[in-house]
């Protein structure tokens, strides 16, 4: 049986899930949750006509990628049901699965929209986020070997950081943007698999909502 993950010295901490850097772990100089924040960033920033996180085929994958980890973006749908994605990418890239997460930027239109008096801006960010961060099952396979205890995979952004909105993606996914800089909070899951093995591998993801909505994300990676 080929190794699903190509050998590397780094953090390997021989814990249950041996496919993934450690939840707590500092890979490439940042944290997990900065990682997150810095997927968010990668995704804003792109245009909507060629922004992965829109794209329903895996054609955009390659968009905006660089440094030594490839963000790999949910597939967009608001119904229940399966959905598949292929791209193709570099040997020796850590891969980051951005899960399911919710995005909070500030300020918005709605001019209710904002901390209490004496609440900071981060205590108010992650308050909000809560309310739409709702996951009650999270099953992840690679090669159909699964993840232990995926829900684990959890990550709130440790402080708030500045996202670059495109204005095209203004309609269609976030109102909030203005195209300048701004604050904003991540909530949502993450995992970051090591770098794999050449050839073919896939990666299943499946979410169920705290209405029952279930998505089956299917990412069939090739890696050169």
């Amino acid at each position: 049986m080929t190794a699903a993950f190509a050998s590397e010295p780094s953090d390997f901490d021989h814990d249950a899930n041996p496919m993934l850097y450690s939840r707590h772990s500092r890979p490439f100089d940042k944290s997990i949750y900065g990682w997150a924040d810095r997927s968010v960033q990668w995704v804003y920033a792109q245009p909507l006509d060629k922004n992965p996180f829109l794209d329903p085929t895996g054609a955009n994958c390659a968009v905006g990628q660089e440094g030594p980890v490839w963000f790999l973006a949910p597939i967009a749908s608001m119904m229940a049901g399966n959905f598949t994605r292929a791209c193709t990418i570099p040997r020796d890239k850590a891969i980051f699965l951005m899960i399911g997460f919710v995005s909070d930027t500030y300020p918005c239109p709605d001019p209710n929209f904002g901390p209490k008096p004496g609440q900071s801006l981060y205590d108010f960010l992650v308050a909000d986020s809560k309310t739409y961060m709702m996951m009650t099952s999270l099953d992840v396979t690679l090669d159909g070997r699964p993840v232990r205890d995926a829900l684990d995979y959890h990550y709130i952004s440790e402080n708030v950081f500045s996202v670059k909105g495109d204005p095209s993606l203004q309609s269609t996914f976030d109102s909030c943007i203005t195209g300048s800089w701004q604050p904003d909070l991540t909530n949502g899951y993450f995992m970051m698999f090591r770098p794999l093995s050449p050839g073919m591998h896939t990666i299943v993801r499946k979410t169920v909502g705290m209405t029952g909505m279930t998505n089956t994300f299917t990412y069939y990676l090739t890696i050169q």
